[in-house]
């Protein structure tokens, strides 16, 4: 493994540990008596808790870099004192200590656990900070520790489980595959669900990605939040209500996520830290193949008395020689024929002849790989009275689980303050990322939801992956012998037949990994500047200006698939593209603030502001056509035919003024309203202007009560709040355009037709008007606390496409007709049981519950479909009165008591008179719980969430079933798994009045293609469904296990096919995290000028608890919209993760 290690990380290692001490940020400061003795210019001490000595504080002269760490019996040297000079003594979770240092020679310091923790301070909406105990809304803010503990690449995978009422979902593949988070349900029917990501204060990109479907891009794509680096945050605050986000206006409807970068902190000197991930990603949740039954069919496709239905093999094949070779009955992707047996052979499709059992392993770990994910980091920051700087980089390098695939990235991050006088300060802060892509995950969806990609356990995949390139680097074909192709430069490299049925689509997806390349550059820089001016004291002018761009190039080289010399017609299947995008978001905004507090009693507190921002996207791609005039030459100028092009542009402007103000009555009592009024381009003037009000009220009774509170009941609050946020329609989706095309008729003519969908410059925002009302409460100093929400909100004014008259031209206009409602209850618990000078035990919980309603559509119509599965099959529809997102499909019939009624052909019967409710995509309960158990330096942390309530269709176990070759396919084969037996006398399983049932008695010698009764084959493979005939009798009609299965549940609808069973429950409980860690003593690391070193082991997604979810991890979606959401389609391996970090601080 350490031959994966790069040199870089070398190089960060020395540099940290040659840069110069550290210390810990410092906390409010407390005064402390101290005993004078004399004078000296150096003073020792111990510092201590109420639990004895504290090991690891830090203990500094302040304003310089010069300073001690504490042992582990807390003692500390610190030589080179000046008479005057302040010594700071501080560790994280207690307060300041501040001693002037007058000559004495020893202190003894007990620190005391830092009171101020209860005035958290929490970042808002426009980045206003504010005391969390003032706020009348709930936020959830998750610490940089919480993201960063397992080494995850992007912020989400340590938001898992951490705030009640948010849900993650991350599409499997990697760093690369985009992340999405669900904020209270949904608050849209068609449009953007994804929340708002605020960055310091300035918006940034992100939006949804990976919706295509089967037959469109197959690489699993990414969003703006992967780019985010979980190392250089601080904090993130969650938005949650309608009241929090109004600020934000149309764009808020689906919350806010503000994320805090890390900075230096005033007066606190040079400090340095250094970590290092390395992780190794392993399959993890693939549906499990049956390794006891081998490809082929059985005696319902290919006869009673056929030989090879008989004995499972047949000799049809020839070999290079033209001479017979022994094959399974049929290569075929169906796994129905014989039972695997050591002492039977065939000719498999590489030539040699293999005794028949199957693939002793995981035939997964043969498409995929062990991915390795190393991520570095180092960071710098110093500190004075007046200037403040962090520098940080972070390298990522990624091997991905899929071949041929890989990703590295830099992180740059620069950000600080400089008081330039007095009352003058300049924040100021810079991101800059470059990644190199090479072939993002590529979905797997052939494999698993296409009969011609899926393998047996007797398929040799790593022979196919081995093989698909050729040794002259053309895709491999079939030996022309056995209906292959005799078009090529290596005929003793073919496949000598095909190795799973007419086509194999396993080859062609190792093409696609192997044979094709796309290479993406991103580029992306996110600035920004804000000064602020205290222009009297409690009035302050602040402003900023900000930008994100980024900059993409993707090329795709695919690589000539068979020799130009073959082609008949000039043109060849190698290609180049190339493709460019630029989108850039440009903010700026200006704040007048106001804070002032009136006889000690009334605060009061307002913003008057303006703020602005712009959006632009430019895409240009241009590709060859008929090939390449040389083959493999990337180059557009090779392209054989005229060169495709096109170009895309978008603009967007949104401008928005505000207004807040908030009144405080003697800490107690508070109340706080906002108005913001916008303007967007993407309506029509005139039509562009929209209000965003919003207010809150907060009751602090702890402190109301004052001394009749009693001592263990800490910190008590209630709390009321209603907001107005919207929802803004997509860029250019309300336009009216035409769709131009042309006649030729001796010269050119140009005409303009109506869409048949088109936009309405009339239409508004989605609005969603919500009402939140919460408690919180501490207890037992701080040791227990909870926090309740319930909120109500309704989304009105629902885009959607509604009927437009014949007179228009089109068949559909967007109008603002529809509504949704959701209304819900969170939860949050957290608690130390355990907490003395070894010991300490932290728990926490949170979990919500949601219910959403369509209480509207379109007029005269109750339902909309969202998305119709293979031909009909199964539809997802929201219905008026009922949550979003049910599924329907037609179900097997049953009589009055319940039992499925069964035809004359033996197989139940399909009701396609009407399709029934079977199921719904939403989620009734989400959440999450973890511990973290401490013992002197060791730190155990666990995280899981959860999951009930809520179904997706499972496309992949409905095929894979009718196929055969799933654990789950087994059923009945022969008469070791219960089969019965029985002969025809007509030797056709079709004519069911013909089968005659034999006495298991009978058949005590019973070799199958031997034995025989009235000259007629005797099989053991028969098999009887539960339920009764039409005319109410019980069912007694014999059938085998391939003709219930590729009966019931194959592709598309029929007499007797059914979705019912693929729509399948998605409930869980899922250990999302495990982490192990070890502190080193202070006395250790002192020796080589580190204040801090912590190693850790961890494992990222290890097991299940609970699920009901067949085959699949239950996160094996990859689209950020609730509709891809609820679909299983095969997007690509999940990973088990297993990893270890470093920490370092100097």
């Amino acid at each position: 493994m350490l031959k994966h290690f790069k040199p870089v990380s070398l190089i960060l290692v020395a540099g940290a540990i040659t840069l110069p001490t550290s210390v810990y940020a410092n906390l409010a400061p407390e005064k402390q008596e101290t005993a004078i003795t004399q004078q000296s210019g150096k003073v020792n001490g111990v510092v201590e808790d109420d639990f004895g000595p504290v090991a690891g504080a830090s203990v500094v002269i302040k304003g310089t870099t010069h300073g001690s760490i504490t042992d582990m019996d807390g003692k500390f040297n610190l030589e080179g004192v000046k008479n005057g000079d302040i010594i700071q003594i501080s560790f994280i979770g207690y307060a300041t200590q501040e001693v002037t240092y007058t000559g004495q020679p020893s202190l003894n310091i007990k620190l005391a656990e830092d009171t101020q923790k209860l005035d958290e301070v929490v970042v808002t909406a426009l980045g206003i900070k504010k005391d969390a105990k003032k706020l009348g809304y709930a936020v959830s803010t998750v610490s940089s520790e919480e993201l960063t503990r397992t080494g995850g690449t992007t912020l989400a995978t340590g938001l898992y489980g951490k705030a009640a009422g948010v849900s993650i979902q991350s599409a499997p593949g990697g760093g690369t595959s985009a992340v999405s988070i669900s904020v209270r349900g949904l608050s849209s029917i068609t449009g953007n669900t994804q929340p708002l990501i605020i960055m310091d204060g300035v918006p940034i990109r992100n939006g949804n990605a990976n919706k295509d479907g089967y037959w469109t891009n197959q690489r699993i794509e990414s969003n703006g939040m992967v780019d985010i680096n979980p190392e250089d945050i601080e904090n993130i605050s969650i938005l949650k209500g309608a009241a929090a986000s109004a600020l934000y206006g149309s764009e808020a409807a689906n919350g806010v996520v503000m994320i805090t970068t890390k900075k230096a902190k005033n007066g606190t000197g040079t400090h340095v830290d250094f970590s290092a991930n390395v992780s190794f990603d392993k399959v993890a949740y693939m549906p499990e193949i049956q390794k006891e039954y081998g490809p082929g069919y059985d005696n319902y496709v290919l006869g009673m008395n056929d030989q090879s239905a008989l004995t499972g093999f047949r000799n049809l094949r020839v070999d290079r020689n033209g001479n017979p070779i022994t094959t399974t009955n049929r290569e075929t992707y169906y796994s129905w024929g014989a039972k695997y047996d050591a002492n039977k052979s065939v000719t498999y499709f590489d030539g040699n002849e293999r005794a028949f059992t199957p693939i002793d392993h995981n035939q997964w770990n043969d498409i995929f790989r062990t991915g390795v994910n190393q991520t570095y980091n180092l960071s710098m920051t110093n500190s004075s009275e007046r200037n403040n700087v962090r520098l940080s980089y972070t390298f990522n390098d990624a091997k991905s689980m899929q071949l041929n695939s890989n990703n590295h990235k830099h992180n740059f991050n620069l950000s600080g303050a400089y008081d330039i006088t007095k009352n003058l300060k300049l924040n100021y802060s810079a991101t800059y990322q470059n990644q190199f892509i090479k072939n993002r995950a590529y979905r797997i969806s052939r494999l698993v939801t296409n009969y011609s990609g899926m393998f047996s356990g007797f398929t040799d995949v790593a022979y196919i992956r081995d093989h698909t390139v050729t040794s002259l680097g053309y895709q491999n074909s079939i030996y022309a012998g056995n209906g292959g192709t005799p078009n090529t430069l290596t005929p003793d490299e073919q496949f000598l037949y095909t190795p799973m049925g007419s086509t194999s689509l396993m080859s062609e997806y190792f093409w696609n990994i192997l044979g094709k390349v796309q290479e993406e550059e991103h580029q992306r820089f996110i600035g920004s500047v804000n000064p602020t001016w205290e222009i009297i004291p409690g009035l302050t002018l602040s402003g900023r200006l900000a930008t994100d761009l980024t900059i993409d190039k993707i090329e795709n080289k695919n690589n000539t698939e068979n020799a130009h010399v073959f082609s008949t017609n000039g043109q060849y299947s190698d290609s180049y593209g190339l493709k460019n995008n630029r989108y850039s978001i440009v903010y700026s905004d200006i704040m007048l603030m106001f804070d002032k507090t009136f006889a000690d009693v009334h605060n009061i507190t307002a913003n008057l502001g303006w703020n602005a921002r712009q959006e632009s996207f430019y895409e240009s791609s241009v590709s060859t056509s008929q090939g390449l005039t040389q083959e493999n030459w990337f180059h557009l100028n090779a392209s054989v035919g005229t060169k495709n092009a096109s170009m895309t542009k978008r603009d967007l402007l949104k401008t928005g003024a505000f207004l807040t103000a908030s009144y405080g009555y003697n800490n107690w009592g508070f109340l706080e309203g906002s108005i913001r009024q916008e303007k967007t381009s993407t309506l029509r003037h005139g039509n562009n202007s929209f209000w965003y009000p919003s207010v809150s009220a907060s009751l602090l009774y702890t402190e109301l009560l004052g001394d009749k509170n009693p001592s263990w009941w800490n910190y008590g609050k209630i709390r009321l709040s209603y907001g107005i946020v919207g929802n803004a329609p997509e860029i250019y989706r309300a336009n009216l355009a035409f769709e131009q095309g042309s006649l030729t008729r001796n010269n050119v003519y140009t005409y303009n037709t109506i869409p048949s969908s088109i936009g309405n410059e009339s239409i508004k925002p989605e609005t969603k008007h919500e009402i939140e009302v919460g408690i919180e409460n501490k207890f037992l100093n701080n040791r227990l606390g909870m926090e309740f929400n319930f909120y109500t909100n309704t989304i009105k004014d629902q885009i959607l496409p509604a009927t437009a008259a014949t007179s228009m031209g089109a068949n559909s206009m967007l109008m603002n007709v529809g509504e949704l409602a959701n209304k819900g209850i969170e939860l949050n618990v957290y608690g130390t049981p355990i907490e003395n000078k070894d010991w300490k035990w932290d728990l926490r919980a949170n979990v919500a519950w949601n219910k959403n309603t369509v209480k509207k559509l379109v007029d005269g119509l109750d339902v909309l479909s969202h998305v119709s599965i293979d031909g009909g099959a199964a539809t997802l529809e929201s219905h008026v009165g009922e949550a979003m997102g049910d599924w329907y499909t037609y179900t097997w019939k049953t009589d009055e008591n319940g039992n499925r009624i069964v035809g004359e052909n033996g197989l139940y019967i399909t009701d396609t008179s009407k399709r029934h409710k079977v199921g719904n995509a939403m989620p009734k309960v989400t959440g999450g719980f973890g511990t973290s158990l401490s013992y002197k330096n060791f730190t155990l942390d666990m995280a899981f969430d959860f999951r009930f309530g809520g179904c997706l269709i499972n496309q992949p176990w409905q095929y894979m079933k009718s196929v055969g070759n799933i654990t789950d396919a087994i059923g009945v084969r022969d008469h070791e798994t219960g089969g019965i037996f029985y002969y025809s006398e007509t030797d056709n399983l079709a004519d069911k009045g013909s089968i005659r049932v034999v006495n298991a008695g009978e058949m005590a010698n019973y070799k199958r293609g031997e034995t025989m009764i009235n000259g007629h084959y005797v099989w053991d493979n028969g098999l009887i469904l539960p339920g009764v005939k039409e005319d109410g009798t019980p069912n007694d009609i014999i059938v085998t296990q391939f003709e219930a299965n590729d009966g019931s549940y194959g592709w598309g609808t029929s007499a007797t096919m059914t979705y019912q069973e693929a729509i399948q429950k998605n409930s869980y409980i899922k250990c999302r995290e495990i982490s192990l860690g070890y502190t080193l003593p202070v006395n250790l690391t002192n020796k080589f000028a580190c204040s801090r070193l912590t190693v850790s082991g961890f494992v990222r997604n290890p097991f299940y608890v609970y699920r009901t979810l067949k085959l699949f991890d239950s996160e094996t979606t990859d689209g950020t919209d609730w509709i891809s959401q609820s679909q299983i389609g095969g997007s690509t391996a999940s990973a088990r993760t297993f990893g270890f970090s470093v920490r370092a601080s100097f």
